[in-house]
């Protein structure tokens, strides 16, 4: 019986998820929603990031509550925040309210990503407590996938029952997400596992994944070294870290079981957090990787709605050889709108597949080196890809018509969720499980600075191309537009790359000797030196 509620439960937060994603369809209305309040490019990349603020800032402060108070209140209060937020800009839009402060309509995006943070963290927390063993990790990479194919789910419904009618989309947005949210709360108990499902077939307590290992280990290092067994999957790590949170703030309370591996610190052990975390090089790196390069796959996400309509009009005006044509025709309109859902589609199904992808990957690189530490090579590949993405929109000529937009659509969406995936699991393995969620909590914090840098670059830059005294807000240079900003943001992430090499001699057990005996063989007057 609590196995099929827990079922229930799960689809609960999938339903949840499935709504808390909303925040990355933003370019599905974002151009329609310029030209109707005459916004700047700059203004509308304000709104986007209002929305990412929300959603990125907010989820140590959420984790918190839902950790106190259960996630109840949470999914209440962002069904409300998401009804007010999306419904107000429904009426922004069909008013025309061109008026009102962009600072006031930044409030209503804010609240857009807030409600949405708030769904995603209850989802993720009631299937953290209520699945035990290996299940919590199939339960959590469900929830996960969810949300990462929201943008999907919107962009398709954008497609099909309202094309052509953003107010109702985002009427739909605001309703249906509310009772996306409150359907999903009904389902929602958290159900904690049995105590059987706390053992592995072994006979091991499930709870306790780090491990002692004796002398002659892997790499024949001391005896009492924590040793992470491997994962299925990165989403799987993630998942389980939640649980072990709330059951060593359980047993901390209760003072119970003396021998527990979690209260036994060994020399090996690395827990920091806090202002610590400024004095760890390591953690300095990586949130310089996350933020360039989420920030790269921020820039898309949030204008590659505007980028569309730039291609193709720029091309209609190619064919027509009589001026820039503005789509003035719903037939024409409508194709736009598809073009945007389509390319929304191709970055959401880009993050959902990558999160699945580099988990696998992980995966497999640990088990055959039999060694977690080599886990950050996987650093390398996802900044490459990052370069190569970022380079394809940057080179003249290439991408010159929305067609070739899905390549770079497709490759960053993969990047973004690789990079996602990838994240949490070497902060955990890196600063230690006690207190890892306030620590991704500020490594979260990453992508909204390198988002709000790259977007309202991308404002300045496009703004500065729109001829003077128009009434509509176009550019007339196709990819010439924007495709400065592109340079920048393959430059940052060329600059991740050289930065996961340091960090891959770092923290990648035998590199940094190699690297060293190398160095001595091929200048042997340093090792006399030495000697």
């Amino acid at each position: 019986m609590s196995h099929g509620r827990r079922l229930v439960s799960l689809l609960g937060s999938v339903l949840i998820a499935l709504s808390a994603g909303s925040t990355y369809a933003f370019s599905t209305y974002a151009p329609q929603l310029q030209d109707a309040l005459h916004l700047t490019s700059t203004q509308l990349n304000v709104l986007g990031l209002a929305g990412n603020l929300g959603m990125y800032i907010s989820g140590p402060i959420w984790g918190h509550w839902i950790d106190r108070m259960g996630p109840r209140g949470a999914v209440s209060s962002g069904a409300v925040l998401v009804l007010i937020g999306y419904g107000m800009l429904s009426r922004a839009y069909k008013n025309e309210w061109y008026e009102v402060p962009v600072a006031l309509l930044a409030v209503f995006m804010l609240m857009t990503g807030l409600g949405n943070s708030a769904g995603n963290n209850s989802a993720i927390n009631v299937q953290a407590k209520s699945w035990g063993g290996s299940r919590r990790g199939t339960a959590m990479a469900t929830v996960l996938s969810a949300f990462g194919l929201s943008a999907l789910v919107y962009s398709t419904i954008s497609h099909v029952f309202f094309a052509g009618n953003t107010t109702g989309y985002l009427d739909m947005l605001a309703f249906g997400s509310c009772a996306s949210f409150l359907v999903g709360l009904s389902m929602l108990k958290i159900i904690p596992p049995d105590e059987t499902e706390e053992w592995d077939e072994e006979g091991h307590a499930q709870r306790g994944q780090y491990q002692r290992v004796a002398d002659g280990g892997a790499h024949g290092e001391e005896t009492s070294r924590p040793r992470l067994r491997r994962p299925r999957s990165s989403s799987e790590v993630t998942a389980r870290v939640y649980a072990w949170l709330d059951d060593m703030n359980e047993e901390e309370a209760n003072e119970t079981d003396a021998n527990d591996p979690f209260d036994e610190p060994s020399a090996h052990e690395h827990n920091v957090t806090g202002l610590q975390l400024l004095f760890e090089p390591d953690f300095l790196l990586l949130f310089a990787i996350v933020g360039l390069v989420s920030g790269a796959g921020l820039l898309l996400i949030n204008n590659v709605g505007t980028i569309t309509r730039t291609l193709w009009e720029y091309n209609a005006y190619d064919e027509n050889s009589a001026g820039l044509h503005i789509a003035k025709h719903k037939s024409e309109k409508l194709e736009i709108q598809r073009i945007q859902s389509l390319q929304v589609s191709c970055i959401s199904l880009g993050n959902a597949s990558g999160r699945f992808l580099i988990g696998l990957v992980s995966d497999y690189l640990v088990e055959h080196a039999q060694d977690p530490t080599f886990r950050t090579l996987l650093l390398l590949p996802v900044t490459f890809m990052a370069v190569v993405s970022q380079s394809l929109a940057a080179w003249p000529d290439t991408i010159t018509n929305v067609h070739r937009l899905l390549l770079v659509s497709s490759t960053t969406g993969l990047m973004y969720g690789t990079l996602f995936g990838l994240g949490p699991v070497l902060v955990f393995e890196w600063f230690g499980i006690r207190s890892f969620s306030l620590n991704w909590g500020f490594m979260s914090l990453s992508p909204v600075l390198g988002g709000n840098v790259y977007n309202l670059l991308f404002g300045v830059v496009y703004d500065s191309n729109v001829p003077a005294g128009k009434h509509m807000h176009r550019c007339l240079k196709g990819e010439d537009c924007y495709r400065t900003v592109f340079v920048w943001t393959t430059v940052g992430c060329a600059v991740a790359v050289l930065v996961s090499l340091v960090l891959i001699v770092r923290r990648v057990r035998g590199v940094a000797a190699r690297l060293d005996a190398w160095r001595t063989a091929l200048w042997p007057r340093n090792r006399i030196a030495m000697e």
